[in-house]
């Protein structure tokens, strides 16, 4: 049976790292991706998702069970959790249909047959993990944690293993498993393309803490930070100086947000500026310039931050070209936005 997910106010404390407090939901069937750099609890969390880490405060729900909560917390198999981890974490002496078996006694062999059907390893039935490619040991992970028939299924970059030109077919057999099952998907990743393939909602994480959730494409768009912007759409996130009313920028000066806004930076978003030869904008380092349509994409050093701006015609690695703003200034916290709890649509 699919059930929701529910996280709030989730806090652990370990020597070095704090996580939290964390509050967001995933309706019953929803894919959400969690995403951040390396040490942003990440991986942290979603043991604590799994039952694996018990964390100080805060609770979690799945479904109508209250699994963790300060007072209680379940252990992974009372939890109706399957767990995929990035390495598959597979029994070197087990045969993939002995995983199966193994990891769900109920199951009978026919059953277990068809689920590596599903995956692909019909044929590789009798194999030990060592005789396994990169792919296919994956895909056993995937289908040994589908094998019980949990409820949620979580994933710890699940496509980190797996060979560059298999990742599409790999995302495909996730979504298409996960969708025909009915599951509640959670996974974690710092790769966006993985994150976009398999997720529908985004939670982004920074150092513990949550900088802003929602619809993947609602990030990518209109990202409320930006951190977000820069993480996900590969942003160029420029300094300011505040200055009364206004703040200054390497483009001019432009008007502060109202509100109590700290930290601004001027976000551009790829082809968000203009490239040119000349202009009064701000000079910047040709990096590569790659086709794009009738135009060209050019990749531009300005200061720490690489741009990607547009262009009427193809500049070479080492030049210097004006950089000017393509649309409206848009300036963001790096990330003090307030992130909706609930990712839901």
């Amino acid at each position: 049976m699919t059930r929701s997910v529910a996280v709030t106010d989730l806090r652990l404390q370990r020597p070095g790292f704090k996580l939290g407090p964390l509050s967001f939901a995933v309706p019953a069937g929803g894919r959400l991706a969690i995403v951040g750099p390396s040490g942003s609890g990440k991986t942290t969390l979603l043991r604590c998702l799994a039952g694996l880490d018990r964390p100080d405060g805060g609770s979690i729900r799945i479904g109508e069970q209250t699994v963790a909560d300060g007072a209680t917390c379940a252990p992974p198999d009372r939890r109706g959790v399957g767990l995929v981890f990035q390495d598959g974490a597979l029994w070197p002496h087990m045969t993939a249909l002995q995983h199966l078996t193994f990891a769900a006694p109920g199951l009978g062999a026919d059953a277990a047959r068809a689920l590596l059907t599903m995956a692909g390893l019909a044929s590789h039935a009798d194999k030990k993990p060592g005789a396994l490619s990169g792919g296919e040991a994956q895909r056993l992970g995937v289908v040994r944690a589908l094998a019980p028939s949990p409820a949620v299924l979580l994933l710890d970059e699940p496509l980190r293993s797996v060979d560059v030109h298999q990742r599409d077919a790999m995302a495909l057999l996730l979504r298409g498993l996960a969708d025909e099952r009915g599951l509640t998907t959670i996974l974690v990743t710092h790769d966006r393309d993985e994150a976009l393939a398999l997720a529908t909602d985004l939670v982004v994480l920074h150092g513990g803490q949550l900088v802003e959730a929602g619809p993947a494409l609602d990030l990518l768009r209109a990202p409320r930070t930006a951190f977000t912007a820069a993480f996900l759409a590969g942003a160029a996130c420029l300094p300011t100086t505040a200055r009364g009313r206004e703040v200054d920028t390497a483009f001019g000066p432009f008007t502060r947000p109202t509100g109590e806004v700290s930290d601004l930076r001027l976000v551009l978003l790829p082809g968000e500026a203009r490239a040119s030869a000349t202009g009064d904008g701000p000079a910047a380092k040709v990096l590569a310039t790659t086709p794009d349509g009738a135009s060209f994409r050019v990749r531009a050093a300005l200061g720490d931050q690489i741009v990607q701006a547009m262009a009427t015609a193809p500049f070479r690695p080492g030049e210097s070209v004006r950089l000017a703003l393509a649309s409206a200034p848009r300036l963001l916290p790096w990330h003090a936005a307030r992130p909706s709890p609930s990712t839901a649509p």
